[in-house]
C-alpha cells in the first residue's frame, strides 16, 4: 500500500524503519572509512618497519663484508710470511739466516707488531717494533694448541702494554710429520678491524672479529672505539653468541654474521635495535596523531549528522502526531486537517528522498574528504616534506577508491531491479569489439587475441557485453606484464553440464591461487595489490549476478605466474 493511503501509525512505523536503516548505513559507512585509515596506518607502519629493519641488517651484511676483506688480506699477509720462515725451517738454513728474514719480513710488513719462529728445542727467534712478546715460556704454552696441517691459525689475544695483540701461527711440519717450529706473526687488534677507521656510526654497533673457537679475537663499538683489554671482550661475549639476534646491557640487538671466511674466521656486526628504529618510531608517532586526528574528525561527522537525522525523524514524528490529533477533530476543522495532511505527506516524501539520497549516495562524506586533502596539498607541497605528500597521495588515492567502490555497489545492486530482455546476442561479435576497444586504450601494447566464430546466445545484449567487458578486461589487465601476452575466447563442450553451454576466456597473465577461486567472486575479494593492478573488486561479482540472472554459473582455474582460465555457462536453450 501507497505510504499516502496507509494508516498514521503504519506511517510512523515505516519512518522507524527508514530511519534506523539510515542510520545504520551510516554508521556502516563511518567505520568502514575509520577502519579502512587504520588498516593504512598499520599496513604503511608495518611496510617500514620491515624496510628499516632491512636496510640496517643491509648495512651491518656490507659492514662485516668489508671487515672480513680486510681481515682476511690481514690473514693471508701472515699465511705469506710464515709460510716464507716455516719454509727456511724445514730447509735446514742456519739460524742467523732465518733471523735475518724474521727482522726483513717484520720491516716490509707494517700490519705486524713482532714476528717470530718458536723453535722445537725452545729458542725463540723474534723480532718486535717494542718490547717482545714471544719468550720462551709463551712459546711452550703456544706449541701444544696448534693442531697439524690446517694452515694458519688464529689464537687468543695477548695483552701487551699497548693493547692486544692477536697470534697468526702456523706449525711448521717436515717430511716425516715431525714438528720442528711454530712460525707467529702478532698483529694489534685494531689492525683487523683498521677499516673501521673510516666509518662513522651514529648508533650503537659493534663489530666482532671471532676465531674458529667462536670467542673475539678483535673488537670495535661505535661509542667507545676499539676494544683493548680481554674485559670488553667478555662484556661483549653475549653478542659473540647471537646467531642473528643478540641482548646486551638489557637492550635488543641485530646480529649480522659472516662466517665463510678462511681459518674459520667470522665476523659479526651488531646495532643495538632501539637506536636503528628511532627514526621510524617518530615517523610513526607523527602518522599516529594524524590517524588520531582524521578518525576524530569522522566521529565529529557522524555525530553531527546523527543528530540531524534524529531532529527530522522528531519533527517528522510530531508530524504524525499532529495528523492523528487533526483526523480526530470535527468536520469545521476539515480544511486545516487537510492542509496538515498535505503538510504532513510533503514532509514524508522529503524525508523517504532524503533516507534514499544518503544511502545511495555515500560518497558526499568522501568527496568532503577530498577537498580537505586537496586543500592541504598546497601547504603541504610548500612544506617539502616528502612523508606527509605521500600521506596525504594516500589519503586522497583511498577516498577516490572508496568513491568508485560506492558506485560500483550501486550499479551492482540496481542488476537485480532491471528487466532482462532476451534477444538473440553474437558473443564472438561483442568479444571483438571490446578487444579493439583496449587495444584503442593501449595501442602500444602486444596481444595475440583467438575469438572462435559463432558462439552465440541468448539475453540481455548490454547485461551479456557487461560480462565480457569485465572478463576480457581483466585477461587484459593482468597479462600486461608479458612481452607478448594472449588472450582467448571460445566455447568448451568438454566442460558443459547436461542442458548448458560453457564459455572460456583464457590469458598467459599473473594467475592465481586455484584454492583461492571460490571467494574472486565475492565484492572487494582481490587476488593482487591494488597499487600493482588497480581495480576495486567489485568486476568479477558483477559478472556472477549477470551469469545468474540468466540461469548460468561462472567458475575460474589458474596457478600463481601461469595465466588464467575462467568459464561461464549460459542454458543450452538460450542458444
Amino acid at each position: 500500500m501507497d505510504a499516502t493511503h496507509s494508516t498514521p501509525d503504519a506511517q510512523e512505523a515505516q519512518l522507524h524503519r527508514l530511519a534506523a536503516r539510515w542510520l545504520f548505513v551510516l554508521r556502516t559507512l563511518f567505520i568502514v572509512l575509520a577502519v579502512l585509515l587504520w588498516l593504512a596506518f598499520v599496513e604503511d607502519t608495518s611496510h617500514e618497519h620491515r624496510l628499516t629493519v632491512d636496510a640496517v641488517a643491509g648495512r651491518d651484511a656490507n659492514l662485516a663484508t668489508a671487515v672480513e676483506h680486510y681481515a682476511v688480506r690481514v690473514l693471508g699477509t701472515a699465511q705469506a710470511v710464515t709460510r716464507l720462515l716455516a719454509q727456511q725451517v724445514v730447509e735446514r738454513r742456519d739460524v742467523g739466516a732465518i733471523d735475518a728474514m724474521v727482522a726483513d719480513r717484520l720491516r716490509a710488513n707494517d700490519v705486524f707488531y713482532e714476528l717470530g719462529v718458536c723453535l722445537a728445542d725452545g729458542r725463540v727467534l723474534t723480532y718486535a717494533r717494542a718490547a717482545p712478546q714471544l719468550s720462551a715460556a709463551a712459546c711452550a704454552n703456544m706449541f701444544p694448541t696448534i693442531p697439524a696441517g690446517v694452515g694458519i691459525v688464529m689464537l687468543p689475544p695477548i695483552q701487551a702494554s699497548n693493547g692486544l695483540l692477536v697470534p697468526l701461527a702456523l706449525p711448521v711440519i717436515d717430511a716425516d710429520g715431525k714438528r720442528l717450529a711454530v712460525a707467529v706473526a702478532l698483529s694489534p687488534a685494531e689492525s683487523m678491524l683498521r677499516v673501521m677507521q673510516s666509518v662513522v656510526l651514529h648508533d650503537d654497533t659493534v663489530v666482532l672479529v671471532l676465531g674458529a673457537d667462536g670467542l673475539p679475537r678483535a673488537a670495535w663499538r661505535s661509542r667507545t672505539g676499539h676494544v683493548g683489554d680481554a674485559a670488553g671482550f667478555d662484556a661483549l661475549s653475549d653478542l659473540a653468541r647471537g646467531a642473528t639476534q643478540a641482548r646486551l646491557h638489557g637492550r635488543d640487538y641485530l646480529v649480522s654474521t659472516r662466517t665463510d671466511a678462511p681459518g674459520g674466521l667470522q665476523v659479526k656486526v651488531a646495532t643495538a635495535r632501539d637506536d636503528a628504529l628511532a627514526g621510524f618510531h617518530a615517523r610513526r608517532a607523527r602518522l599516529l596523531a594524524l590517524c588520531v586526528l582524521v578518525t576524530i574528525g569522522l566521529a565529529a561527522a557522524y555525530h553531527m549528522l546523527a543528530r540531524m537525522q534524529a531532529e527530522g525523524v522528531a519533527r517528522s514524528r510530531a508530524l504524525f502526531r499532529a495528523r492523528r490529533e487533526l483526523e480526530q477533530a470535527n468536520e469545521r476543522l476539515d480544511r486545516e486537517v487537510q492542509e496538515r495532511t498535505a503538510q504532513l505527506e510533503h514532509a514524508y516524501r522529503d524525508l523517504e528522498t532524503f533516507s534514499y539520497a544518503v544511502a545511495h549516495d555515500v560518497r558526499a562524506p568522501l568527496a568532503s574528504i577530498a577537498g580537505f586533502a586537496q586543500a592541504l596539498e598546497a601547504g603541504i607541497a610548500a612544506d617539502g616534506n616528502e612523508k606527509h605528500q605521500h600521506y596525504l597521495r594516500r589519503i586522497q588515492s583511498n577516498a577516490a577508491h572508496m568513491d568508485e567502490l560506492t558506485r560500483n555497489l550501486l550499479e551492482l545492486g540496481r542488476l537485480t531491479r532491471s528487466p532482462i530482455e532476451r534477444q538473440p546476442v553474437d558473443l564472438s561479435a561483442l568479444a571483438a569489439e571490446v578487444l579493439e576497444r583496449l587495444r584503442e586504450m593501449e595501442p602500444a601494447r602486444i596481444v595475440a587475441t583467438e575469438i572462435e566464430r559463432g558462439l552465440t546466445a541468448r539475453g540481455d545484449r548490454a547485461l551479456l557485453r557487461q560480462v565480457l567487458e569485465n572478463l576480457l578486461g581483466n585477461a587484459w589487465k593482468f597479462s600486461s606484464k608479458q612481452a607478448q601476452a594472449h588472450i582467448a575466447f571460445r566455447r568448451d563442450p568438454g566442460a558443459a553440464a547436461p542442458g548448458e553451454t560453457v564459455f572460456v576466456i583464457e590469458d598467459d597473465g599473473q594467475g592465481f591461487d586455484s584454492d583461492e577461486a571460490p571467494g574472486l567472486f565475492q565484492p572487494f575479494r582481490r587476488m593482487h595489490d591494488r597499487e600493482e593492478f588497480p581495480g576495486t573488486g567489485v568486476g568479477l561479482a558483477t559478472v556472477q549476478r549477470i551469469v545468474a540472472l540468466h540461469g548460468g554459473r561462472v567458475w575460474a582455474r589458474s596457478r600463481r605466474g601461469a595465466g588464467a582460465r575462467f568459464c561461464f555457462s549460459l542454458p543450452a536453450h538460450s542458444q
